[in-house]
């Protein structure tokens, strides 16, 4: 897919579509454009989720009250492998902690480190806090959910479509809610 830009007299740039592209999106070296652009360009992925993988999003969505950390990872670990194995790609590591860290700017939900935590390089791992930085209670199982659709979103974004990096665009967006949607028990009767 060719994807055109334009760039107008102060170097605002938009897509063919309408769409601004953000001010960060000029300051990127050429190739982070050609990447960026890309991610921007692709909504979903090519993935039917079986019975099985219902099952784990169910599983894992009620381990969440429970708020027995180990369990949670389990189920985290368990839906994220079923879908790395549906998708054809390694799986990726999850780790669930406590109590999100927070400054001022807000609370941390999770993140995804390609090449490991650890200054040495080391296999892509998915970190996710399971209570809120204020009141430390278990967080939702929807936003616990989109939140590991979410980083597995970053993790497919160089595993499955090769991205050199991988950027929130809104195809990144689109394909996230795509995920949320087909790992959500109740898919079946919305669709």
């Amino acid at each position: 897919m060719i994807v055109a830009v334009a760039v107008g007299p102060k170097g605002i740039g938009s897509m063919a579509d309408g769409r601004a592209l953000p001010a960060y999106f000029h300051r990127l070296s050429v190739r982070a454009q050609r990447t960026w652009l890309k991610s921007d360009s692709i909504d979903h992925f090519e993935l039917l989720p079986d019975a099985a993988t219902l099952s784990l999003a169910a599983a894992l969505i009620n381990a969440l009250p429970r708020g027995a950390p180990a369990l949670i990872e389990r189920s985290a670990q368990s839906l994220a492998d079923r879908i790395c194995e549906l998708m054809a790609v390694s799986t990726v590591r999850v780790e669930v902690r406590g109590v999100r860290p927070h400054n001022t700017h807000g609370e941390l939900h999770g993140i995804f480190y390609p090449r490991g935590s650890s200054g040495r390089p080391g296999p892509p791992l998915i970190i996710l806090w399971m209570r809120t930085a204020q009141r430390h209670d278990v967080v939702k199982p929807r936003t616990f959910v989109r939140t590991l659709m979410h980083e597995l979103g970053h993790y497919l974004d160089y595993a499955l479509l090769r991205l050199d990096d991988s950027f929130h665009t809104t195809g990144f967006f689109r394909r996230e809610s795509f995920l949320v949607r087909i790992v959500s028990p109740n898919r079946a009767a919305s669709a």
